[in-house]
C-alpha cells in the first residue's frame, strides 16, 4: 500500500503516464534504492513529445542536458542512497581487491571524470585523506556547487570533458573511477582511448555501470528491462543524441563495453575483470594497466 501511494498516473493528452514523485518517494519510502531510482520518471517521460520528433527525419537529435534540470538532484540522491545501502566507500573498496585500499591509505593520485554533485569522490576523500583526488564534470553549475557545498583539502573540482581529456594530464593518475557516466557520453570511443594515456605505467581504473546484456532478446528476461529501456531512451540515449553523440544508452550491455574497451581502449583480455554481484544492477569493471596498484 504504502508502494501504491507513491505512484501517481496522470494524463498526457496521448495516454496514461505512470509517475513517482522524488518528494512523495523520500517521505514514504526514503531508503528504498529501486524506487529512488523509478523517481527519475517523474522528470524524463515528460520529453514524450520531443523523443517522439527525434524519430522523424527533420526532427531534433535529442533532448540536451539544458531539458533536464532535475537531472543532478535526482542523481544526488539515488547515489546517496545507493551509497548507504552499500557502506561506500568501504564495501566498494574491498570488492575491488587489497590492493585499492592499500594504495588509498598510502597516498595516491585519483581522477573521478563526470563527478556530478561529487558524492562518490568525497567519501573516498573523506576516508582515505592521505590521497589527493581531482573530479571533474562538463556541467558548469554543478562544479561550482561541488566548489562551495563539498569544500575539501584534498579535492580538487574543475570544468572538463571526459572525452578530451587535458594532455598534461598524460601519465599522472595512478587510480581512475567511474560511476554511470560513460553510456551518457556522446563519444564513449574517444572517453575510452584517452584512460590509458592519463594513467602512470601502474595503475587501476574502475568503471561501473548499469548491468544489462546487449542481446535485447536475452534482456528482456530482466525484470525490470522495460523501465531501463524506457529510461534509458528518455535520458540518456538522448542527451548523447543530442550533443550529435553516438547515444549508447544505459542498456549497452556487458557485452558492447568489453568490446569497445578492447576495441577502442586498448585494454587486453587479461587486464579485464568484470564483477557483477558486488553492487545491485551494476557490472564493475576492473581494468588493470602494467602491474596495477600492486606496484
Amino acid at each position: 500500500d504504502r508502494f501504491k501511494a507513491v505512484v501517481s498516473t496522470q494524463s498526457t493528452g496521448e495516454g496514461p503516464l505512470v509517475s513517482c514523485s522524488q518528494e512523495i518517494s523520500g517521505a514514504l519510502l526514503p531508503d528504498s534504492e529501486l524506487l529512488c531510482f523509478y523517481t527519475c520518471l517523474e522528470f524524463t517521460m515528460d520529453k514524450e513529445p520531443k523523443i517522439g520528433a527525434s524519430f522523424k527525419k527533420d526532427g531534433p537529435l535529442g533532448c540536451p542536458y539544458s531539458d533536464y534540470p532535475n537531472f543532478h538532484p535526482w542523481m544526488e540522491n539515488w547515489t546517496r542512497v545507493k551509497n548507504k545501502d552499500t557502506n561506500y566507500p568501504q564495501e566498494f573498496v574491498d570488492s575491488v581487491g587489497p590492493e585499492l585500499r592499500a594504495a588509498l591509505n598510502k597516498g595516491i593520485r585519483v581522477l573521478e571524470p563526470g563527478c556530478g554533485r561529487g558524492l562518490h569522490v568525497k567519501g573516498m576523500a573523506e576516508a582515505f585523506p592521505n590521497s589527493t583526488f581531482i573530479a571533474f564534470d562538463i556541467a558548469e553549475e554543478v562544479v561550482a556547487q561541488n566548489k562551495e557545498e563539498n569544500k575539501m583539502a584534498n579535492i580538487e573540482y574543475i570544468v572538463g570533458d571526459f572525452c578530451n581529456m587535458p594532455q598534461e594530464w598524460n601519465g599522472t593518475f595512478d587510480y581512475l573511477m567511474i560511476f554511470d557516466c560513460m553510456h551518457d557520453l556522446p563519444h564513449p570511443a574517444d572517453a575510452m582511448k584517452g584512460l590509458k594515456r592519463v594513467l602512470k605505467e601502474d595503475a587501476m581504473v574502475t568503471m561501473v555501470d548499469i548491468n544489462t546484456s546487449s542481446d535485447m532478446v536475452k534482456e528482456s528476461k530482466n525484470p525490470i528491462s522495460a523501465a531501463l529501456y524506457n529510461i534509458s531512451l528518455h535520458h540518456c540515449m538522448s542527451v548523447s543524441l543530442a550533443m550529435e553523440g553516438v547515444g549508447l544508452g544505459a542498456c549497452w550491455g556487458v557485452e558492447k563495453a568489453l568490446e569497445m574497451l578492447k576495441e577502442h581502449g586498448g585494454w587486453k583480455e587479461e587486464e579485464i575483470s568484470v564483477d557483477l554481484e558486488s553492487i545491485v544492477r551494476h557490472a564493475v569493471y576492473r581494468l588493470k594497466k602494467g602491474r596495477g596498484l600492486c606496484a
